[in-house]
């Protein structure tokens, strides 16, 4: 049969997450999907559990791959995709019923658009709801449609990085145009990426949260060391399209600045460096002002007080 949807997901000992991820698939109401599955050099019990999914359904791919990392097992499976539409899935995450046929008629409604996200909840890991992500970040909070069209969707990507890669559906067409993911970037492929789909096309969003991401202590993102080179990684790319002159605003720049001092922020918080997060912080608010930002601040000077070595 033909696919109108590829759903793409990278796995590396995820074996634990992995069949929430699949079965939330198998809940949403469109049966012309195939389900890509890398698994990427795992060492748990993901391959034993692969082969049983796949003598039960057909529509599930397997590929084995040793060590490629998130952007090399994307970059695969795209290669071997066959639908018209592809869905990104990350192993540890899941989507609520009804999330491809909210996407897919928002796209056919609107022919043009070549890539969608929504919005999604962060989850604990016992999976209870903490912050939907565009409310804490106040970002399309006035959009009253269940869709929206993205007039510069390249300076809202930039400014705001509010794309969560397992709620995205590209047009599969689109790769010929903008390659795949960067496998030499360790850090923001995903991003980059979906700067440069905005660059050349049209994109929308649906502001309902159709995701849940899992918010993982072990997780490879969650470690200090991780997330500090994928601050600076961030910070490199803001970097370069500055030095680009395609029509961005300066606006678009300080925006972007502002999220990304309040990341450096958060990251020196959890070192306990709290004199250090409280200058990013406060550097973060002069650019954008944000009440999240004097809260924020305001716990930093408190821990100070409290630590005064900190």
């Amino acid at each position: 049969m033909g696919y109108t949807v590829s759903v793409i997901i990278p796995s590396y000992n995820c074996v634990t997450y992995l069949p929430k991820a699949i079965n939330s698939i198998f809940d949403q109401d469109r049966s012309d999907v195939e389900i890509i599955i890398v698994n990427d050099n795992s060492s748990d019990e993901t391959a034993q559990y692969l082969e049983s999914l796949t003598q039960q359904e057909a529509c599930v791919k397997v590929i084995t791959t040793s060590g490629l990392g998130a952007s090399g097992a994307r970059n695969t499976a795209i290669e071997q995709a066959e639908g018209a539409y592809i869905a990104f899935l990350d192993a540890d995450d899941y989507w609520y019923p009804g999330k491809l046929s909210a996407q897919l008629a928002l796209h056919e409604a609107n022919p043009t658009v070549a890539m969608s996200f929504t919005n999604y909840d962060h989850m604990n890991e016992q999976y209870q709801y903490i912050v939907d992500c565009f409310g804490y970040w106040n970002q399309f909070t006035d959009v009253t449609s269940p869709s929206h069209y993205i007039k510069q969707p390249l300076a809202q990507v930039l400014a705001h990085n509010v794309v969560g890669t397992s709620t995205v559906m590209v047009k599969a067409s689109v790769f010929e145009t903008v390659g795949l993911f960067d496998v030499n970037m360790s850090y923001c492929e995903d991003w980059q990426l979906w700067l440069k789909i905005c660059e050349h096309f049209e994109v929308a969003v649906l502001t309902k949260s159709y995701t849940g991401y899992l918010m993982r202590n072990g997780s490879i993102t969650q470690t200090n060391s991780k997330r500090l080179q994928h601050l600076e990684c961030i910070e490199q790319i803001i970097s370069d399209y500055k030095q680009r002159e395609i029509g961005l605003s300066k606006h678009t720049f300080t925006l972007a600045e502002a999220k990304l001092k309040e990341g450096y922020a958060d990251y020196y918080r959890t070192q306990k460096k709290f004199m250090r997060a409280l200058r990013y912080e406060g550097y973060a608010f002069l650019l954008n002002p944000q009440i999240r930002r004097i809260k924020n601040g305001l716990g930093d000077i408190k821990k100070i007080i409290l630590s005064p070595s900190a």
